[in-house]
């Protein structure tokens, strides 16, 4: 039986009968770090994929979006697409930049609403489809996050999802462990990829061997949540980033009213995204 080509079945089958003794292995799907022989080309951006699976399925023409913690804008403009988006930050839009970046034509359908609480007060009630925040809930003690998810669901219509990162220290130090418990580590890249990211990572490289020569934490930690900084240490460091926790915050977003529809979507190998849903 002859099929389109001019090969039959059994050619097409023949062409790959007894090839790649052992089975075919293009590498470890598990292994976030994993080669392939993709090379450079198989090493995806954190936040593309991010986008990928966070972003483009649930903003549409008739999604109405809410962002917490803007700031430039970088997320904001791949949301471009939906009817309306309301974006709330402690800052100004002068500050962040905001309207260059994002675009003057776009204010027709954009809010941006500068904050001072979490109160969420100039939002409408049961109004988004969709809760988009990342980089942001990370930098906000764990009492204002947890104002923020109580202050959220009313305004999310019934179904509505969020996809929220938050902080967590046990994740991020497994996923230095993991990395090699090493901050450089060439045989990770492939030959061809840019002297750019080894830089990056020499420069990180001295950085954690000055922090273990002063004692400042132990090998292989970033973060240990076990030891509290006083709010004076905090307020003197800019962008601190406080562990929330993953059990710690489903167990509290379930309690009051949340559904948990993933955990972590294990899209970024050292902080967790939350997905939730306000029940229907």
């Amino acid at each position: 039986m002859e099929a389109a080509g001019g090969f039959s079945t059994e050619e097409m089958i023949g062409l790959w009968r007894g090839f790649w003794k052992g089975g075919y292995h293009e590498g470890d799907p598990a292994d976030p770090f994993g080669r392939s022989s993709y090379a450079q080309m198989g090493y995806l951006s954190v936040l593309h994929a991010i986008y990928q699976v966070c972003i483009r399925p649930h903003v549409s023409a008739d999604s109405k979006v809410l962002e917490i913690g803007p700031g430039r804008g970088a997320w904001t403009k791949t949301m471009l697409a939906a009817k309306e988006i309301w974006c709330l930050d402690v800052n100004s839009a002068e500050h962040n930049g905001f309207w260059p970046y994002v675009g003057e034509e776009n204010r027709r359908k954009l809010r941006y609403l500068q904050v001072s609480d979490f109160s969420c007060g100039d939002l409408p009630d049961e109004h988004f489809d969709f809760l988009f925040s990342f980089g942001t809930f990370c930098h906000i003690p764990v009492e204002g996050q947890r104002l923020y998810f109580q202050n959220l669901l009313g305004k999310m219509r019934r179904g509505g999802l969020a996809a929220i990162m938050i902080g967590d220290y046990d994740k991020y130090n497994a996923a230095v462990q993991a990395y090699g418990n090493q901050s450089i580590s060439i045989r990770r890249y492939p030959a061809l990829l840019t002297s750019g990211r080894k830089l990056v990572d020499l420069a990180r490289a001295v950085v954690d061997i000055g922090q273990l020569v002063t004692g400042r934490r132990p090998r292989d930690v970033l973060f240990d949540p076990m030891q509290l900084r006083s709010k004076e240490t905090i307020e003197k460091t800019p962008g601190s980033w406080f562990h929330a926790g993953v059990e710690e915050t489903c167990r509290f977003v379930r309690s009051i009213g949340w559904t948990v529809v993933d955990p972590d979507l294990g899209l970024c190998v050292r902080d967790p995204v939350l997905l939730l849903r306000r029940p229907g």
